[in-house]
């Protein structure tokens, strides 16, 4: 994506992501036909209502937003307290999120995040923690630290508070992705904390304008975000409905890894990792076992220990077979058009483009078509 947009688009974008009833993918859409976020605010009720989706209630209140959204003072604000709005049309957004089947529009980080920070693991759990869930977060990150992974997690209370309290306190970069506006202190005990992540090296994510809330809604969406970012997720604790299982399953459908620690039998906060675990889960026992699945992706040097001598550089058959059929393409190809050639399952399809990217063997031009260099 080599596309920057102008100041007075990026104020359309945020007047978009502000409506409530227009999810990402919708917004994209909008925008996909209209050209511009200022041509959808510019469009009339009924080009708007041609729309799939849209009708004249909701046509109405996007052409309204202009006047009771004021993106000048979203701006105001961010800039203020030292967010930086990414759009989806930025260099600097996040590759991991494109593949989203709904990718955010906006991004507002407060922090530092790099490229770098694909090399990270989500550590996800209950709210309610027992004292062997504590133990297992403190003992996990203490193993994490001698391999630099980025620590991602959702900065709720409990387990998620225990990720990021003990990733800074090993010196590991973190970053919380909230449910709600960063400007939106949730939940209130966690204010010491959601304002110390930037100020040791990590970083807070929102999809959410500055001052949103948060609400039922709001969690899914960042969890999909969490898995999206990780190269694995990690449940330490979890009971069958706990939005941990939530990220685990938007992993899953990423085609990337899933850890449960396993748990008592009797215990409630272990119910949902056990099930996990027997729906196809790997079992975490020690770091080691992430280590031994994710070797394709650890990097060659001092920084990394008990290693095993193969080379990220190595790819495999199946890795090449995509990487033969993108450099076939010297215009580009399209990832409808690999997914037909290939004939893969889209889910392995797109781990295989994500480590090729990360590899520096292919790169995206422009809207989900790969060449290779």
């Amino acid at each position: 994506m080599e596309k920057k947009i102008d100041i007075e688009e990026l104020k359309s974008l945020i007047v978009l992501n502000s409506i409530d009833f227009l999810p990402p993918i919708k917004i994209k859409k909008l925008i996909d036909k209209f050209g511009s976020a200022k041509n959808v605010l510019s469009a009339s009720i009924g080009d708007l209502i041609a729309i799939d989706g849209i009708n004249e209630k909701m046509a109405k209140k996007i052409l309204n937003s202009k006047n009771q959204i004021s993106a000048d003072r979203e701006l105001e604000v961010t800039i203020k307290n030292g967010v930086k709005i990414v759009t989806y049309f930025d260099n600097e957004y996040p590759e991991a999120l494109r593949y989203l089947f709904d990718p955010p529009i906006l991004l507002y980080i407060k922090g530092e995040f790099n490229q770098k920070d694909g090399f990270s693991l989500s550590i996800v759990g209950t709210r309610k923690p027992t004292s062997y869930g504590k133990l297992v977060v403190e003992s996990l990150i203490r193993e994490i630290k001698d391999y630099k992974f980025t620590i991602i997690s959702g900065l709720a209370y409990g387990i998620d508070t225990l990720v990021h309290e003990n990733a800074i306190k090993n010196n590991l970069k973190t970053i919380a992705v909230l449910g709600n506006g960063i400007g939106v202190y949730y939940p209130a005990v966690n204010k010491t904390l959601q304002e110390k992540i930037p100020l040791e090296g990590g970083c807070l994510i929102s999809e959410f304008c500055y001052f949103r809330r948060p609400d039922k809604l709001t969690f899914p969406r960042r969890n999909r975000i969490i898995a999206a970012l990780s190269l694995a997720t990690i449940v330490v604790e979890a009971d069958i409905k706990s939005g941990a299982l939530i990220t685990a399953n938007f992993a899953v459908e990423m085609g990337k890894e899933v850890f449960a620690v396993p748990g008592s039998i009797f215990s409630k906060q272990s119910r949902g990792t056990n099930f996990l675990i027997k729906s196809g889960a790997k079992i975490l026992s020690s770091f080691e076992d992430i280590i031994e699945e994710l070797q394709e992706f650890v990097k060659e040097n001092n920084k990394f220990k008990n290693i095993k001598s193969e080379s990220i550089e190595e790819i495999t058959e199946e890795e090449k077979k995509v990487l033969d059929v993108i450099s076939s393409e010297p215009e580009g190809i399209h990832i409808d058009k690999l997914q037909y050639v290939t004939n893969m399952e889209i889910n392995r399809l797109l781990s295989i483009i994500f480590k090729l990217q990360l590899l520096g063997k292919i790169k995206e031009i422009y809207n989900k078509t790969f060449i290779s260099f």
